[in-house]
């Protein structure tokens, strides 16, 4: 969902960014490393141990309503084992998760109940909160939820919905709602995922692990069985969570109910959640301990214009330990930044996102819970901002699409796990087959060249070639289970200008029943983040009549109405945030700029800026910009996006190695670009222009 962010600046937190070296196999981060430094993370306990005579609290669940409380709930388990008795509890948080009201008993265990699974729904519209859960004596289940209208303040009688899962066709009688948090669509659809199993009594594997969902399109008032996702034994799916990505299709990711360490289990919806694909393994992620992880959006989604951001939060070790928060910029295909947020023992967790971007990781230390606050900076050593961004350059190619040749038959292949729904297969017959792709680089730089590749039984071990020279080391594609890794090959430097990426089959692995070779999509990545910007050196707020000036320093317009020119020259830079400006702007030979959430009557001219050139979008807010808006001759990451621009908007003579993003604006007027290097995008959100769109920015 799209996220109503703060317009206040994030502190900056300097950490060490940990690099990448080597080829990791599916595209792994480098493992993080200790205990972080604490600038911008804070960690709060919910409950502590002994609480309320409690043994421990376990099997967290976090939410933001829509009032921006916090909601967090658990078992207070009276006794440790998942079987022993249960109360279901919860607390509230007015200030963004720092302090927490006492704790609420939605269901107590005056029999010795065993309360289970609670997992959030929040409906955005009405406010309504729904709270799953389900109470088992490990045989059978029974699925309820309440809810509550007055911002968790007090909850309904339950409802039984267990009846709805007597109509799926497996056998299931165990039923499990989450658990965690479930999550509603762009559309308005309440999802929530629930995961089921036959008795425990049977033999693990036979108890047909599996998942299955249950939606409202009436906001709560109903709810309907969705898809089930056929058992497979391979893949004994349980405690997941589910995503919608950018294109609305749906992801649920789970972790495996029995057996060693292994990956995330994937499955994926193109339907709302009706049908779902066969089951893969995830490939960004190291094989560890089978435990519940958190998944949630920061930014982005569906008919957003901002950078799509997945957080995801899961155990890094083969023990219950090292808990570890990992952030995608393309809706949860790869996760290139990664940082432990707890050292040593940890467990289950669960993320939910205030209004502001700050993160909510709600995680086990068992017998504690704790929550841990932090921002898209501290994660990423200052990599990435909400306004700015972090300077990402991607080029992706489809290979059904692109101009593929091969030694062996080649054919498409219709794949709804595949990026796009299909994939390249190559028919190889034996070593020395190959597959090869022509990709255009539009501009030269050092890249990281990322290869989504299937794995599956019936594959050989493959070496990647780039312009006839080896890349990294051979992969082995041969795996008991399908899979879908991104190969990872950092640093590659590229001239602007077509490049072939061979793959070629030089063998077979321990697990090879063939000879195969398969490619969902190559891509280009480079990250160019800008310097944190300055403090403000001058702050203007309230009104002020006449000529504002600022030579070599950081002006600051807070609140403010100006009538009057406002000059900015030589360093510096010039942040316009929340205020009404009557009078030209001009800006030359700064470093920083961004106008966010500001009516400006008059021209906006922004010439020479070197670092960053911040104008709208969701962590900035849109403005109202009634006059010509030009930007020339910079060298500074650019962003204008989702503004209602009066009058023309040009860009021209920039040098970023980022692209400037010109995006969703409504322009009443023309539309022009020119000498830029390299050309301006709009990431998939096209302007709407009443006027010519003219030279660079004819497309966009």
């Amino acid at each position: 969902m799209n996220i109503a962010y703060c317009r206040r600046v994030l502190a900056t937190a300097i950490v060490l960014l940990m690099t990448i070296t080597g080829v990791f196999a599916a595209g792994l981060p480098a493992r993080a490393g200790a205990e972080p430094v604490p600038e911008n993370f804070e960690k709060v306990t919910v409950w502590a141990a002994g609480e309320n005579g409690m043994e421990a609290h376990r099997i967290p669940g976090i939410a933001v309503t829509a009032q921006g409380t916090v909601l967090a709930v658990s078992e207070a388990r009276i006794g440790i084992g998942d079987r022993a008795s249960h109360e279901l509890v919860y607390k509230r948080s007015l200030d963004g998760g720092r302090t927490w009201l006492s704790t609420g008993i939605i269901e107590p265990a005056p029999n010795g109940e065993s309360w289970l699974n609670p997992t959030i729904l929040v409906e955005r519209e009405t406010g309504r909160i729904f709270l799953f859960y389900n109470i088992s004596d490990g045989v059978t289940s029974e699925v309820f939820y309440r809810s509550s209208d007055d911002d968790g303040v007090s909850w309904s009688d339950r409802v039984n919905v267990t009846p709805m899962f007597d109509d799926l066709p497996h056998g299931w009688t165990s039923h499990s709602p989450g658990p965690g948090h479930a999550i509603q669509l762009a559309d308005g659809r309440l999802l929530l995922q629930v995961w089921h199993r036959k008795s425990v009594e049977l033999p693990v594997g036979e108890r047909d692990y599996g998942i299955s969902t249950i939606y409202s399109d009436d906001q709560g008032a109903t709810w309907h069985n969705g898809g089930a996702i056929t058992p497979d034994p391979a893949y004994p799916i349980n405690e997941s969570r589910l995503l919608e990505r950018s294109d609305g299709s749906i992801m649920v990711v789970g972790r495996f109910a029995t057996g060693t360490p292994l990956s995330r289990i994937v499955s994926v919806s193109h339907d709302r959640g009706m049908t779902w694909s066969p089951f893969y393994l995830h490939g960004s992620f190291r094989p560890a301990v089978a435990a519940d992880a958190g998944m949630a959006r920061l930014s982005g989604g569906p008919g957003s214009a901002d950078i799509s951001r997945v957080l995801f939060s899961r155990l890094d070790n083969r023990a219950r330990r090292d808990l570890t928060v990992a952030l995608s910029y393309d809706d949860g295909y790869s996760f290139p930044r990664e940082k432990v947020i707890q050292a040593g023992s940890a467990g289950y967790s669960d993320i939910a996102v205030l209004g502001d971007g700050t993160v909510l990781v709600l995680y086990e230390v068992i017998p504690e819970i704790v929550v841990a606050r932090f921002d898209v900076e501290w994660l990423t050593g200052g990599q990435d901002s909400l306004e700015a961004g972090p300077g990402l350059t991607r080029h992706l190619v489809e290979a059904e699409d692109a101009d593929v040749t091969g030694s062996a038959p080649v054919s498409v292949a219709e794949d709804a796990n595949a990026h796009g729904g299909r994939r390249v297969e190559l028919a190889a017959g034996g070593v020395g087959d190959h597959l090869e792709l022509t990709l255009d680089v539009p501009d030269a730089g050092a890249y990281d060249l990322h290869l989504r590749m299937p794995t599956q039984p019936d594959r050989g071990t493959v070496q990647v070639s780039l312009d006839g020279v080896d890349l990294g080391d051979v992969v082995d594609a041969a795996t008991d289970r399908r899979g879908y890794p991104e190969i990872t090959i950092p640093g590659v430097d590229l001239s602007a200008g077509r490049h072939v990426v061979r793959l070629t089959v030089v063998g077979q692995g321990p697990l090879s029943t063939g000879f195969g070779a398969g490619l969902d999509y190559v891509s280009l990545t480079r990250f160019d983040p800008p310097a944190p910007r300055p403090a403000c050196e001058q702050t203007v707020s309230g009104t002020h009549t006449g000529p504002l000036t600022a030579t070599g320093r950081m002006l600051c317009l807070d609140g403010a109405t100006v009538t009057g020119p406002v000059t900015v020259t030589g360093g510096g830079g010039l942040r316009v945030t929340d205020s009404v400006v009557h009078g030209p702007v001009r800006v030359n030979g700064t470093e920083h700029v961004s106008v966010c959430g500001t009516d400006l009557t008059g021209p906006l001219s922004i010439t020479g800026a070197s670092e960053t050139v911040i104008v709208g979008g969701a962590a900035c807010a849109p403005n109202v910009l009634r006059g010509p808006v030009a930007v020339q001759d910079s060298a500074a990451l650019i962003r204008i996006v989702d503004n209602e621009v009066r009058g023309p908007l040009r860009v021209s003579g920039t040098t970023a190695r980022t692209a400037a993003v010109l995006a969703a604006n409504r322009i009443h007027g023309p539309l022009a670009c020119s000498g830029n290097a390299p050309a301006p995008g709009n990431e998939g959100h096209p302007n709407s222009v009443t006027g010519p769109s003219q030279g660079q920015c004819a497309g966009l």
